[in-house]
């Protein structure tokens, strides 16, 4: 297992989830910023996934990968899906993710920056959600979240996830990173099999550095000593939402706003789905979605007043009338002209008039 282009093992986890009937998803304790509970000397979460240590049944490698996907899905898969709308070309897609989490994080260690009830913690895992609300928090204001392998390890994963990729948790000695399925990605250093019968496809991601890049090994790992946990669809959920998206991502004033799902039916039948949708956090609205060949549906939101923000998820209704929501995506109504905000539209119109007359009078 130690040479170039290593074949390692793969320890597979599956997480397996069961319906859930509440209407949106939450990160870990179902608020942001999220509780925790200590037994012992270690802390968990609401899954009792224990946020101290690594291995083992209740350990966060790749456990906690789990909950920010599928049923569970909330900020870091919305995110996602939006960098795939945004971008068609997948090495470019690739690409802005991983620039994307380098600009807003910087790496510290878990005893210097995370303290429970004032004790600071040796090791500490945050999942995907946690980590988007705490770069949310930090994107206007020009900062970064200080976090370590394993936090932007899985906050890229989720991202990724979003996006279309599937994704791979490395274990590497004293380290966390993550591998993305890209066979035809063409920079690689490296290209991975992870006994999954693929073959040779599997790409690292590093991203606890601001100049690595997509697709390039870190020289300590070339020896293919780490372990890496393929993420799988929950076996047990009987609906899974495989893709959501919606267009504009940011209307006008009254413009109609498409959203599409695509839904992967495992051991029952679908009798509805639904967008569920408020404004302005006001009383919550129904539309139903109407299907478009094999798995996707469609619907419209109905166009807003400027400044509107929207709130949405998609519900499935079974036979057996158990609903599953997707998690939440927010949108705002935004003021524009030929599709760009009115600022940006006066400057350039300006200068294009100031370059008019200057032609013509020279």
């Amino acid at each position: 297992m130690k040479k170039s282009y290593q074949t390692f093992l793969i320890c597979l986890v599956s997480l397996t989830t069961s319906l859930m009937v509440e209407s949106y998803a939450y990160p870990s304790g179902g608020n942001y910023p999220p509780t925790f509970t200590k037994h012992g000397s270690y802390w968990y979460d609401e899954w009792n996934i224990n946020r101290n240590f690594y291995d083992g049944e209740a350990g966060y490698l790749p456990n906690m990968f789990y909950e920010t996907i599928g049923i569970y899905s909330d900020l870091a898969y919305s995110w996602g899906l939006e960098f795939k709308q945004r971008h068609s070309n997948r090495v470019e897609l690739a690409q802005t993710i991983l620039r994307f989490v380098q600009q807003w994080t910087i790496y510290g260690y878990d005893e210097e920056n995370v303290f429970m009830d004032g004790e600071a913690q040796v090791e500490w895992a945050w999942n995907g959600d946690e980590m988007a609300h705490m770069v949310q928090n930090v994107i206007n204001n020009a900062g970064a979240v200080t976090a370590d392998c394993e936090d932007v390890a899985f906050f890229s994963a989720t991202l990724y996830y979003g996006a279309g990729f599937d994704v791979a948790i490395v274990d590497a000695p004293s380290h966390c990173a993550l591998l993305i399925w890209f066979p035809d990605y063409p920079n690689a250093n490296i290209y991975w099999s992870i006994q999954d019968e693929r073959g040779y496809g599997w790409i690292w991601v590093e991203a606890t550095g601001k100049q690595n890049m997509v697709g390039w090994t870190p020289p300590s790992f070339n020896d293919g000593d780490f372990t890496a946990y393929p993420i799988t669809k929950e076996i047990n959920t009987v609906f899974l939402f495989e893709e959501i998206s919606y267009s504009p991502l940011e209307p006008s004033p009254m413009e109609t706003v498409q959203v599409n799902a695509k839904v992967e039916v495992f051991t029952s039948q679908i009798k509805n789905v639904y967008i569920i949708y408020s404004v302005n956090g006001g009383e919550q609205q129904t539309v139903t979605m109407a299907p478009k060949g094999l798995s996707f549906y469609e619907g419209n939101i109905p166009g807003q007043k400027k400044g509107s923000d929207v709130d949405f998820f998609i519900q499935i209704l079974g036979v057996d009338d158990e609903a599953v929501n997707s998690g939440s995506f927010i949108y705002e109504v935004k003021e524009s002209i030929f599709g760009v905000e009115p600022i940006l539209f006066y400057i350039v119109g300006g200068i294009f008039f100031i370059v008019v007359l200057l032609l013509i009078f020279s």
